[in-house]
Parts: C-alpha cells; structure tokens; sequence
C-alpha cells in the first residue's frame, strides 16, 4: 500500500492531530486567492466572496474531525480544544486590530471610519463582530460611511462562535447517539437543513442572512458532515482502494470545483438565490471538493499540492486578517492611482505582513515557544486587555457628531411636526385683509428621503430664527425612492419594502392635516442605484429608456399627488454624489454615485416641470452648490448635508430662492384681481391652499 494511501486510511484515531494534507492547504490558498481577487476593486472575480464560504467548510470538516478523533481515542479535552484554537487564532488577530488602532485609524481612516472604530474593533476583539454589523447595519447613516477597517472580522466571529459551541453539540450529540456515526451524521444534516430553513420562515434582510451565524452555520455544519463520513475507516479504504469509488470522487469533485470558480468570476454577490439556499449548495460542493483534496491521488489533489497555493495557504489566516485594511488604505490614500497598479502593491505588502506575522508571531506562539505553560492564558488576557483600552484613543473615539445622526434628526422632525399641527389654525379659520402687494409667507411641507428630511429642518432652524415661526410640515421616509422599483442592488439585493410604496395612500392624508401652500419634493439618492423594475428579471438604472419612463411616470404620479388640493409642488435638485462616496466600496455603490444617472434624474425632474406649468417649479439647489459638490468638508459621505449647513444655506440663497419662485407663482395663480380705482379686500382662508 503506498504512503499517501495508507495515511489516508489511517487518518483517524491519532488523537488530537491528523495528518498533514497538503492539498487542503492548496484549497485554503485558492479561497484566500479568490477573496484577494473579489476586494482589489478590478471588477473580475466578482464572486471571490465565495471563497469564505470554501473557509467555512472546510474548518466545519477539519474541527470535527479533530474532535472525532479525541472521541474515538481519550474522550474530548475541552480546555485543550479551546487552548489549541485561541494559541492558533488570538495572536494574529490581535496583532491586526492593535494595527488598525494604531497606525490606520490615526493616518488614513476618515472622519467618518474613526467614528464607528471603537465600537468596531471591540465588536472584533469579543467575537461579535458579525451580530455587531447586522445591529449597525439597520442604522441609516451606515449606508453611506467609509467601510470599516475591521469589516472582514465579520467571518472571523462567525468561526470562533463556531468553535466556541460546536464542540459542546458534538460531544452532546455523540453521547446521545452513542458514537453511531450514521446517527451523527443525520443529527448535523438536521441542523444544517434547519439553518438552510430559516431565512425562508422568517423574513430577513440579505444582510441579515450574509453576516448571520444562524444562517451560515450550514456551510460549516456540512463539512462537519463531511468529517463523519470520512471517520468511518470502511468508507475510507474504500475511497483508497476501490477504483469506481475513487474516480466518482475525483471526478465529480473536479466538475464542482470548475463550477465553484466559475461562480467565483461572474456571480455577483448581489444574486439573489444565494441567500436562500445557495450558499449551502456552494457548501455541499465544497465537500466534494475537500473529499476530492483529501484521496491519496487525483486530479484535485495534485492541482491543489503545488508549491505557491500550499505557501499561501499557509499563511492564508494572516493573509486574511491583514489585506482588507492594506486595501482600503491603498484605496483611501490613492483614490486617483490606476486600479491594478494599486491592486498589486496593496497585495505584494499584505503577503510581505502575513509572511512576517506567520513567521515571527503565529508559529512561535502556535509551537508552545512563547508564552508557554501556565502563563498562555494569562498573557491572552493581558493582550486582549491591552487591544481594548487601544479602542480609546483619541482618534479612535472620534466625535460621533462628526456624522449625521439620522435617528435623532428623525426624532427631532416628527416632534417638531407634532408641534406645528398642534398650533395650526381651525380649519374653519378666516380673516379679511387688504389684498397684499406681495404674496404672503407660504405653508411649506417637505416630502422625499434622508435628504428632505435634513433639507425641513434646516428651512425650519431658518425661519425660527427669522420669524419665529419654525414650523415643520410633511413627510420624510429614510432609503425610500418616490419610484416604487421592485428592488435594488448594492453589496447584496434588498427588496423595496412596502414603507417605500405606500405613499400614494399616505401624502394625501398628510396634506389633508398639514394644508401646504408649497410642497416640496427632495429625492435622489435613491432614484439612482442599480434597480429592478416591478415585474422585470434583470438590473438597470437611469439611462436605460424603461426605467426612465418608469421613473417618470413615478415623478408625474407624486407631483400630481402633492398638487391635489392646489399646493405649488417644488422639485429640488440635490447635488450630485461627491467622488470619494463609494470609495472603497463596491460595484453598486459606485454605480449608485455616478453623477451622470443624477444628471438623467434632474433631466427628467425638469420634464415633469415643462409639462405641469400650472403646478410645478425647480428649485435648482444642485446648480447653486456647483463646485462645491466636491468639497468633502461639506459632505462627509459625498451625499448627505448636515441640518447646521442645510440652515446655513437657507440663510444665504435658498430661502430667498424659495420667495421668489414662491412670489412668482402665487401672483399668477393665486392673486386676488383687485377692481379699478377700489381699494380690493379678500377673504385669505388658512385652511387650505388658493382660499
């Protein structure tokens, strides 16, 4: 029997340790490969993301088999366990986030990345980070700030959950089993298709089934599968010796890895269908893959057994942990360097870091050589404690008013609205006044997205200060279109929810409370993305004739909506995404922020206005800001502008630019014709608009 075909029947039942397999080393450096590929921003290998997922299987297979082995030899040492993964795992990822701390955030990360830092790394630091970002990710202002230096933690927590619990479920369920490993082995499957279930029980976000542990245990559990089935000594020889058995193997395990990098270069991380059920197919050709690897011959294990992805692979954990910070830095500190020139740099210094790391910190540590005995868990300790009071800083806790705070700017307008109907007039209110030279001070409702809603209190701050009177009217819906696409794409597809939609039923109620004499409408950023159009399979965006016409229709249906009971409707043209806003980010965003579909959407905006003289006007916010669309201390995420500023400019040009759009289309429409030679009278009704 030859060597590699007797260790690998004899792979099991040596304890706490298994055989060296080169090939799987190979595997880890192709994963770590494809995720290099995905984050250097080339726009190929769009679908290196998946290389995680291969991550995931293959640490399910090789940790259960470890405590398989324990099992079938001295029974599982728990605090072994555990010691072995925190002397393989805590001392790179330490390493990283003291860097990120230390050098990152103070050099390159922005006003917008310190500000969520803390936070962030301490998130990394417990393990949590992917549960963090899930909680994060419901906030709004997340949407538009610089990625987080620490982002990739989020893969990193969901394994050390794994390993913190599954260890406990395996020795449960092989004592509830009794060691019977068909028993075992139907228990995972269990689990695995109940993670499988759950995004189509519940309803969840696309994010919330990337980042959660729930919903990617699966590709881990799968492995751990995989690692039963191979611990059965009989399914091994025959795997080794009988020849039909080790060719299906080999074979189908090459046609799923030519799949798998088929996906790996063109499925987007925004399909939909990975993330109800697909990235557990992914999984289940992983195994076949790992079980490809792991054959004393094939074709599989002989691609994957040279020498520069077993060198990679090797040092894939350090690789890991240090590449995505490289990047963004790259990214950050030379926005205007051509892409693959930047790419390589950032990548030849990542393996020069993973080298040294691998070299000077993970292998002496991971061999006992420092610390050792005793005092392993008491220096773990110091070091974690060290890494948490580094999150202190000062340019680690930067002043979070730095960012826009969506929720309180939310709180604040639906107070202050409260406020204003509670002081407004009867409805039955009347007085009789002279007929004014000059039209009077408009009733103004704000309607539209993140950007109304900042742009109603600055007109209010301003006229607080001016008149006393800041009233706040309207309606404002955080991430929502006036288009009721079907969905949009950024990192993953997010469905439109019905919130977005329900404005044909709910501005009608408001301006039957609210009685505007000028309704203005704010929106932009969420015209713009990627999106799909109700009843459409594929993505667009402006541009493409269909949804330009279904964008214009969505503007027509608002404005007569908004103009229903007589109000001036104002369209604003918000200013163009600054340069840096997708920075760093991904494909989506970038496309979200390309100032040419915001041109098409003022184009159309205008057309809507040419063809409804009698109601509507441009407010040409976007044309007054002009160059100032690239001044980032303006607009920290390239988008958003802060209420003190929103007032600001209403101080300097947009109040008076209101009064005389304002002025203009009242005395057309609604100025009482005074009689020749008579001193004119009205009746001006304060309940609603043209009274």
């Amino acid at each position: 029997m030859r060597t590699a075909t007797r260790e690998f029947v004899d792979m099991s039942g040596s304890g706490a340790r298994l055989p060296h397999l080169p090939a799987l080393d190979g595997l880890r450096g192709l994963a770590v490969a494809g995720v290099l590929a995905f984050h250097a921003g080339l726009g190929v290998m769009v679908g290196g993301y998946l290389g995680v997922s291969s991550f995931f299987t293959l640490s399910g297979f090789l940790i259960t088999s470890l405590l398989l082995n324990e099992s079938s030899a001295d029974g599982v040492r728990l605090s072994r366990f555990w010691g072995r993964r925190l002397r393989r795992l805590l001392p790179a990822s330490l390493l990283t986030l003291a860097a990120v701390l230390l050098v990152f955030a103070p050099l390159v990360a922005t006003a917008s990345q310190r500000a969520t830092l803390q936070g962030d790394s301490l998130a990394s630091l417990f393990d949590v980070a992917n549960w963090w970002f899930i909680v994060q990710d419901s906030s709004y202002g997340r949407l538009f700030i610089d990625p987080s230096p620490v982002l990739h933690f989020w893969s990193l927590a969901i394994e050390e959950q794994f390993y913190l619990v599954f260890p406990l479920v395996l020795v449960g369920l092989w004592r509830l089993t009794r060691g019977r490993r068909p028993a075992l082995g139907g228990a995972l499957v269990v689990l695995a298709a109940i993670g499988v279930s759950l995004p189509f029980v519940f309803d969840m976000s696309d994010d919330r089934i990337y980042f959660g542990t729930d919903t990617r245990a699966p590709e881990l559990l799968l492995g751990a599968v995989l690692a039963v089935v191979v611990s059965s000594r009989t399914v091994r020889r025959r795997l080794a010796l009988r020849h039909p058995w080790r060719t299906v193997a080999a074979t189908f395990g090459a046609v799923c890895l030519a799949v798998q990098l088929f996906w790996w270069w063109t499925l987007e991380q925004s399909t939909s269908w990975l993330y109800r059920g697909g990235f557990a197919v992914y999984a289940l050709m992983s195994t076949a893959v790992i079980l490809a690897a792991v054959l004393p011959t094939g074709p599989i294990r002989a691609a994957l057994d040279i020498g520069p992805l077993r060198w990679l692979g090797a040092r894939s954990y350090g690789v890991y942990l240090i590449h995505w910070p490289v990047f963004l830095a790259f990214r950050q500190e030379l926005p205007d360097a051509p892409a693959l020139p930047r790419a390589v740099a950032a990548t030849a210094l990542t393996l020069v870091l993973a080298e040294g790391s691998y070299r000077f910190v993970e292998q002496p540590v991971r061999r006992g050589r420092w610390p050792v005995g005793r005092s392993t868990p008491i220096v773990a300790v110091g070091a974690m404690v060290v890494v948490a009071l580094l999150t202190f800083l000062p340019w680690a806790t930067a002043d979070p008013t730095e960012q826009i705070d969506f929720d309180r700017s939310i709180d604040a307008f639906e107070q202050r609205r409260a406020e204003s109907r509670a002081t407004m007039p009867e409805p039955d209110a009347t007085t009789t006044t002279l007929a004014p030279l000059d039209a009077p001070e408009p009733r103004i409702a704000t309607f539209g997205d993140s950007t109304a809603l900042l742009t109603a209190i600055g007109l209010a701050n301003h006229r607080q200060a001016l008149t006393g009177n800041g009233e706040v009217l309207g309606d404002v819906a955080l991430g929502c279109s006036v288009s009721r696409f079907d969905a949009t794409r950024f990192d993953v597809v997010a469905r439109v929810p019905a919130s977005c939609t329900d404005w044909p039923e709910t501005w009608p109620q408001v301006l039957d409370t609210d009685r505007p004499d000028v309704a203005q409408l704010v929106t932009g950023a969420w015209e713009v993305p990627d999106v799909r159009l109700p009843g459409a399979q594929g993505f667009s965006a402006l541009g493409d004739p269909a949804v330009d016409e279904f964008v214009l229709g969505e503007l027509r249906l608002a404005v007569d909506t908004l103009s229903q009971d007589g109000a001036m409707v104002m369209l604003v043209l918000w200013p163009a995404f600054g340069s840096w806003a997708a920075d760093g980010r991904s494909e989506g965003y970038r496309n979200q922020a390309d100032p040419a579909r915001m041109a098409r959407l003022h184009e159309l905006m205008r057309q809507v206005a040419a063809e409804r003289p009698d109601t509507v006007r441009i407010l040409d916010f976007a044309g007054w800001f002009g160059p100032r669309v690239e001044d980032r201390s303006l607009r920290s995420d390239g988008l958003h502008i802060s209420e003190a500023q929103m007032t600001a400019y209403y101080d300097e040009w947009m109040a008076a630019e209101t009064d005389r759009i304002w002025t203009e289309w009242w005395r057309e429409h609604r100025a009482p014709a005074a009689p020749s030679g008579t001193a004119a009278t009205t009746t001006t009704s304060t309940t609603a608009p043209g009274g």
